[in-house]
């Protein structure tokens, strides 16, 4: 058994393609991610699922070095919502994605094949609901370290390097069992303040539950100013408890949550006025699992 297959859990996204883990691009090693969601017909969510996975497939094997993607379900919470996380060094390397769309036969055969043959006749258009389908891209956040060795090729810095978790052990969108994607609006008057405290909740994390859960920051580029996404990444779905027990814990709340986090030139106070009201909010999501998985 390699190093990988021990922090690969059998539920991991990482068992969707056959390339080897080290050349996937992952939550970790990318330098941005593509969230996309979608909502699926439930009469089609089976034939959804199934395309899915045949492109996938596909396509992780024809942009290997050039895009990753993972697919996810969205766990309590709506039925039938699907995830995809598409993690590519740079923006610029999206034109060999659109290359692939509009030319690629292999690609076109699995994107226009009749996949309701007994449901009126069809292809992916109609396993989705109309206005569902979304992207939002996510940047790691930086300057919390040195990124003086990483790869020119990559947009910004990694997400690997806001820990002090070793890199071959660190949880990530390939390796992961579940994810819970934490979205919060930082107001604009405090934003450097919020970006501080979510590292130092993030750190925290990290430094308590090595193995077990790894927490990496973003934040939205080309979309809405100033919200940013944690992905805290569970070796397993049960571990969500440990992450829980951890944010409750004293000394989460001596180092974190009762920290002064608003200087006194902006009124003072605590991580409690850094934040629209309203705006945190979690999904909780786990890896696709193919037949035979």
């Amino acid at each position: 058994m390699t190093h990988e297959d021990v922090w690969a859990t059998p539920l991991s996204a990482q068992h969707q393609t056959t390339l080897a883990p080290d050349k996937l691009l992952h939550s970790g090693n990318a330098g941005l991610i593509i969230h996309r969601v979608g909502m699926l017909e439930y009469d089609m969510a089976r034939e959804g699922r199934d395309f899915s996975v045949d492109l996938l497939s596909y396509m992780n094997r024809a942009q290997a070095g050039v895009a990753t993607t993972f697919c996810y379900e969205e766990v309590f919470g709506v039925r039938d919502r699907l995830h995809w996380f598409v993690h590519m060094k740079s923006p610029e390397k999206y034109s060999r994605l659109l290359e692939m769309v509009d030319h690629d036969e292999a690609f076109q055969d699995i994107s226009l094949k009749n996949r309701l043959p007994k449901k009126g006749g069809g292809n992916w258009e109609k396993m989705f609901v109309y206005g569902s389908l979304r992207e939002t891209i996510m940047c790691p956040q930086h300057g919390f370290a040195d990124h003086a060795e990483d790869d020119p090729a990559l947009f910004v810095p990694p997400a690997m390097h806001q820990t002090t978790q070793p890199q071959d052990s660190q949880l990530n969108s390939a390796n992961a069992g579940a994810i819970i994607l934490r979205t919060g609006d930082v107001k604009y008057e405090f934003r450097e303040e919020g970006r501080q405290f979510l590292h130092d909740w993030s750190s925290y994390v990290n430094d308590s539950l090595p193995g077990q859960a790894t927490a990496y920051i973003y934040e939205q580029t080309w979309g809405q100013q100033d919200r940013i996404h944690c992905l805290i990444h569970l070796r397993r779905l049960e571990d969500y408890r440990l992450v829980q027990e951890i944010d409750r814990s004293e000394g989460m709340h001596k180092q974190v949550y009762d920290a002064e986090r608003v200087p006194e030139a902006k009124g003072g106070g605590g991580w409690d006025r850094l934040f629209v009201p309203t705006t945190i909010n979690d999904v909780l999501m786990v890896p696709h699992l193919t037949e035979g998985s």
